[in-house]
């Protein structure tokens, strides 16, 4: 019988096919998080490893990404998707898309200031 990891809220489950011999170690492993009344650093280490194992996309944007893309749309006047913060394909997607309007725009907003100084 497969391990079945259940997300109650979204309605969503998955089943994980796993030898016996780490099913008995998880078995184990909840046994104790039970009894001891406290499952803080299982679960920390669990929702660590899941974090780390989401697809590339899924993956948080890098600090730099965030900083260059609010930069992009403060520049250009425009809104930064909610799901750009959160995901780094989203991320990449608002980037690719507006990177190159917003190189543009600071050329010609370096070349205006290089006249007005002339």
């Amino acid at each position: 019988m497969p391990l079945r990891l259940v997300d109650d809220d979204l309605d969503l489950s998955l089943d994980i096919a796993m030898n016996w011999n780490s099913r008995e170690a998880l078995g184990i492993q909840l046994e104790r998080c039970l009894s001891t009344g406290t499952n803080a650093p299982f679960e920390w280490r669990l929702i660590t490893s899941l974090a780390s194992i989401l697809d590339d996309d899924l993956q948080p944007p890098t600090k730099s990404q965030v900083s260059y893309a609010l930069s992009i749309a403060k520049a250009l006047a425009i809104s930064l998707p909610g799901e750009a913060l959160k995901y780094k394909g989203t991320m990449k997607q608002f980037l690719n898309r507006h990177a190159p309007m917003f190189h543009e725009h600071q050329q010609k907003h370096s070349m205006r200031a290089q006249v007005e100084r002339s």
